[in-house]
């Protein structure tokens, strides 16, 4: 089967791309005839089953549909992946595929009138949590008929060992964070109110950091430098040798669709302490019990939290890791693909709903406006469609 996943990075290391890298590396062993093109990406790969648009922030809608029409080819007689959907709602009339399948690996700003201009435009969805699916089909309801809207798991590696942990009295506890040290999102900057709170609560603690990015210096002088420990990136093994090592994972994060790093932890016996941001990452976490949760973005209630599952008997801590560990059994590369390939079937084989032929684009004065600043000042102007 021909597919032709389609979104913007492919270089990054974010969760998105480390998928992309699993479609790439094991498609054609399932049988599929993948092409991957990448909006942000250079066209400088040396595989020929990849491409990029060489776009950037500063081109307009207008000039993002030319360069995209140079590679509409590359969807005929294909099944498109959409990844997150990215540019849909004006590319759909320039990508000549049998079928549209979108997969919402995501959470963002304004993701409800951005999956609400994907109407019509859609044969199914895929979504990495209940989070997502519940709101793709609120937002797409042509889709909840035939099971076009699933849940698909995301694929971790897992921990290969997991530690024999001491208790956690008399010790400093282990508190982990994973990620891009960036605002947007990631919302860093709320990281030295996390760690005052936790000394509030005369907690022992220690702050270790797994990733890079532009507020590392910043995070350096303001996280108490005799608790805090900045491993940047690591990969494989050492990645997970080091997350291993953690009692707990938390996140200050606005957004997000399904942590691939608390899932990644858990699997490792490392216990959530994550906002309830009301994503894929919450409904992990409460799981195994209330405090594993804390309201965003109240500290002191983190803290206390944190403070409750101290005073716990070891028997109990040992236990929610065992089930930590559990909950992320699912999330294997095969299941991950065999879910993904009976899908892909599926909407073959029933009608296609999604409009094959669209309105020849009308002129749209924020079509000649640069993207970039339209998706942080004027984000409608990016959800335009041609009809």
């Amino acid at each position: 089967m021909r597919l032709t996943h389609f979104f913007t990075y492919f270089r990054n290391l974010g969760g998105v791309q480390s998928i992309l890298k699993r479609h790439h590396k094991s498609d054609c062993s399932r049988n599929h005839d993948s092409r991957f093109l990448f909006s942000f990406e250079p066209d400088t790969f040396e595989d020929p089953l990849l491409a990029g648009l060489g776009i950037n922030g500063w081109e307009s809608i207008r000039s993002i549909r030319k360069k995209f029409c140079l590679h509409s080819q590359a969807f005929s007689d294909s099944i498109a992946i959409c990844h997150n959907m990215w540019g849909l709602q004006f590319l759909a009339d320039l990508m000549p595929a049998k079928r549209r399948i979108g997969i919402l690996h995501s959470d963002w700003k304004n993701l409800r009138p951005f999956l609400q201009s994907q109407i019509g435009l859609l044969d199914g969805v895929l979504c990495v949590s209940n989070k997502l699916v519940e709101l793709v089909a609120e937002c797409l309801p042509e889709l909840t008929k035939e099971n076009r809207i699933q849940l698909l798991p995301y694929p971790i590696d897992g921990a290969t060992n997991i530690p024999n942990r001491q208790p956690l009295v008399n010790r400093p506890i282990v508190i982990g964070w994973i990620g891009r040290m960036q605002e947007e999102q990631k919302r860093v900057e709320r990281l030295p109110r996390l760690l005052q709170a936790f000394d509030k609560a005369q907690v022992d603690y220690r702050f270790e950091l797994l990733g890079d990015g532009p507020m590392k210096e910043w995070l350096a002088q303001k996280l108490p430098a005799n608790r805090t420990v900045f491993h940047g990136k690591k990969y494989g093994d050492d990645y997970y040798k080091t997350l291993s090592n953690w009692d707990f994972i938390t996140s200050v994060s606005d957004y997000e669709g399904l942590p691939i790093s608390m899932l990644e932890a858990m699997s490792a016996g490392v216990l959530p302490l994550y906002p309830t941001i009301d994503s894929g990452g919450d409904e992990y976490a409460k799981k195994l019990g209330d405090k594993f949760t804390w309201n965003a973005f109240d500290f002191d209630h983190a803290a206390e939290n944190l403070s409750s599952h101290l005073s716990k008997p070891d028997s109990i801590i040992d236990k929610a890791r065992v089930d930590a560990v559990n909950l992320t059994t699912r999330h294997n590369e095969s299941e991950y693909f065999r879910i993904f390939d009976t899908f892909v079937h599926q909407i073959i084989d029933l009608p296609r709903i999604s409009n094959k032929l669209l309105p020849e684009r009308p002129f749209y004065f924020s079509d000649q406006l640069p993207f970039g600043l339209m998706t942080r000042i004027w984000p409608k102007g990016c959800f335009r469609r041609n009809d």
